[in-house]
């Protein structure tokens, strides 16, 4: 069984994670939780609706490894428009 060495991965995404007590989501996982699009929800990214958190290391030219959105912003943003997200709990704020 593989063991998880604190050593290694990456550092940024680790203390991401820990600061939001783990409740991140990628824009893909949000878009169907919102029943959006992934550009739309990529579209309220750019436009401060949610903040997504980026990799500083790049896929290729211009698609970071890795992108999170915290679920408080999810939640925010459905409360806004008036939508349900069934299911789930609201997550605790950081």
């Amino acid at each position: 069984m593989p063991v998880a060495k604190k050593d290694s991965g990456d550092e940024k995404l680790a203390r991401l994670f820990e600061k939001f007590d783990h409740q991140m989501i990628s824009p893909g996982g949000a878009a169907h939780l919102l029943g959006l699009s992934r550009k739309t929800v990529h579209t309220l990214c750019k436009n401060g609706e949610m903040t997504a958190y980026r990799s500083d290391e790049l896929a290729n030219k211009t698609t970071p490894v890795w992108v999170y959105i915290p679920l408080t912003d999810v939640y925010a943003y459905a409360e806004k428009v008036g939508r349900v997200l069934p299911g789930m709990k609201k997550p605790k704020k950081p």
